[in-house]
């Protein structure tokens, strides 16, 4: 049976070793000067080298055919040839994952005192070293100190860290890092030429990049795609036999991303993970994608392909900077998530909206006139092109005056789906943000701002019934801020979207439309104890939560509310407080700039992100 790949094409030389020049530039020239040290810890990640170098420096060390140390060995010698094939008396390889007691290293200790057989040096090679018990280390220590001239002790480690530093400070380290994933692909298209398969470049490129970094394991999957082949290498059989993702769906999930449609890219997302793909995998990628389409946008060297540069055209650099945030968090989230799945679906839900979120930094410098908003004072011919590219820009735009960038601390929506139903809760919070930046009028208290926000919103999320809790109606808004100030900032967001109705002890919650497939991420028990909790912390009662969702718009939010005569005094008592919060909010020199600048029809909605 011939051997795999992977110990086929080991490297013999210190010339074949590929991705670690260092370590062998080193070891060359200290061959070539005699200083050659009698101990070594070659330290890296799994399928780098580290035993095959070690082996490569014992038979440099006693090749037959030099007449000392020599950095080119000749692979042909008795030496050489049984250390190649694992027979060598004089080199002693050892598993210090099973021989790790303090006994085995004393037989070690005992046996190093005789001369080598027939060598010249006698070589202890300890792989896994690091799981040597503390008293077996105590054992070696004054060995490793003062060796016998022969003896030489290599230690090959994938945790270097875990070593005492008494048997580090006796060693020279030698740090390998993982192959470059070119070099890998080059060693293995080398490879095929010799095997004589015909291998597309796409199919080596998966294979490079399941590598890791290790060339051992790129090897074996070599191996394994060859026979899944039938001794050839094609690019998508290749793909599905490695589990991974396309780049043209990754393409596809984005370019839904770019258009704001969250049920395209929940949608994609079904698609991807219906072929087995196991959620942590479609991050990762993802996450992986987004890179190389951010680096192909500022213009550094990506290895992402064509696929990663078109799909970067939509998005600035901000836009895929906050998206790969998004995914780097949730990819470690997904590794303890009871529910992983839930995590990437809302993942790619908040990058799909995150796309239609004004900085307010932005919007801040556009109040100001300053240079970011084009300049010139209030009601100047600045002024109004920031207006107008406001007004015109929906999500993604990206004209003069409001960016549609969203920061971590805060971000300010310039477009709001329903501006009649939110004018009111915007106002008492624009109100709020503009009286905590000057002193002409006093800052409204949090608490009260909210409530008549939520006691002056439409219709549509009005609470209808005549039910009171501490002599007040439950406010929506008042909800809200209670979920987002303990955390659930993107529930916050999600409930934001639907219609709220209260009807005695339960709180039903409607989706319409292209805001349908939030329902079934809002109904989690994760979220529904979050809601309660914001519930019983802003009405002083928990509510039973009731969630659905409808493919269609409402036809009117009178139809939902029930009581027809409850619903017309709460609309009266609505009303009258929204006309206080409106007049107040007139008399603000900071919200009356404000209006200078958008048009009457666009209303700001805050979210903490």
């Amino acid at each position: 049976m011939n051997p795999v790949l992977a110990r086929r094409y080991r490297p013999q030389t210190f010339a074949d070793v590929i991705g670690q020049e260092a370590a062998v530039q080193t070891l060359r020239n200290a061959l070539t000067a005699g200083r050659v040290a009698h101990g070594f810890i070659f330290s890296g990640p799994r399928g780098v080298g580290k035993t095959t170098v070690a082996r490569i420096l014992a038979k440099a060390m006693n090749c037959r055919r030099a007449a000392g140390p020599t950095p080119e060995p000749c692979g042909e010698c008795e030496a050489c040839v049984e250390i190649r094939e694992g027979n060598a008396v004089d080199v002693i390889e050892i598993d210090a994952a099973s021989n790790r007691g303090i006994d085995e290293i004393r037989a070690l200790r005992d046996n190093i005192r005789y001369r080598p057989a027939r060598d010249r040096c006698k070589f202890y090679i300890l792989d896994e070293a690091h799981q040597l018990t503390a008293d077996a280390f105590n054992a070696l220590l004054k060995t490793l100190e003062e060796p016998p001239e022969w003896a030489v002790f290599v230690l090959a480690t994938t945790e270097p860290e875990a070593l005492p530093a008494t048997i580090r400070s006796r060693c020279q380290h030698f740090a390998f890092r993982p192959v470059p994933t070119a070099l890998i692909r080059e060693r293995m298209a080398e490879i095929c030429g010799t095997e004589q398969v015909a291998a597309e470049p796409e199919a080596l490129d998966w294979l490079a990049e399941a590598g890791e970094g290790s060339i051992r394991d790129a090897l074996s999957l070599l191996d394994q795609a060859i026979a899944y082949g039938g001794g050839q290498l094609r690019g998508e059989e290749t793909r599905a036999l490695l589990g991974r993702v396309s780049d043209r769906a990754l393409a596809g999930l984005m370019a839904a991303v770019a258009a704001a449609d969250s049920a395209a890219v929940l949608a994609g997302l079904e698609e991807l993970l219906a072929t087995g793909v196991a959620p942590a995998q479609v991050c990762r990628q993802w996450a992986l994608f987004v890179r190389a389409m951010l680096r192909a946008k500022i213009g550094a060297p990506s290895d992402g392909g064509e696929a990663a540069v078109a799909a970067a055209a939509p998005f600035s650099e901000e836009d895929l900077t906050r998206c790969l945030q998004i995914l780097l968090r949730a990819n470690g989230e997904l590794r303890w998530a009871p529910e992983p799945r839930l995590h990437l679906e809302l993942a790619a839900v908040k990058m799909a909206q995150a796309r239609r979120l004004a900085s307010v930094e932005d919007l801040l410098a556009a109040l100001g006139g300053g240079p970011e908003s084009g300049g010139g004072a209030s009601g100047g011919p600045a002024s109004s092109a920031g207006g107008t590219a406001a007004s015109g820009g929906g999500p993604g735009s990206s004209g003069g005056g409001i960016s549609s960038r969203a920061h971590s601390a805060g971000v300010v929506s310039a477009h709001s789906p329903r501006p009649g139903a939110a004018s009111a809760t915007a106002v008492a919070r624009a109100e709020l943000r503009a009286a905590a930046r000057t002193s002409t009028a006093p800052a409204r208290a949090p608490s009260d701002a909210l409530a008549a926000a939520g006691a002056a919103a439409s219709p549509q999320h009005a609470e209808p019934g005549p039910a009171k809790t501490n002599g007040s109606a439950e406010p929506r808004a008042a909800v809200l801020a209670a979920l987002a100030a303990s955390g659930k900032t993107s529930a916050a967001m999600m409930l934001e979207s639907a219609e709220w109705r209260w009807e005695g002890k339960k709180l039903h919650l409607a989706f319409y439309g292209e805001h349908a497939p939030l329902a079934h991420l809002v109904d989690q028990e994760d979220v529904r104890k979050a809601l309660r909790e914001a519930c019983r912390a802003a009405t002083g009662a928990a509510r039973e939560i009731v969630v659905t969702s409808h493919a269609d718009n409402p036809a009117g939010a009178a139809a939902s509310a029930g009581d027809g005569h409850a619903a017309t005094a709460a609309a009266n008592g609505h009303a009258a407080a929204g006309d206080d919060l409106q007049r107040r909010a007139e008399q603000h020199p900071g919200l009356r700039q404000l209006r200078e600048h958008l048009p009457p029809h666009h209303v700001l909605r805050t979210v903490e992100w």
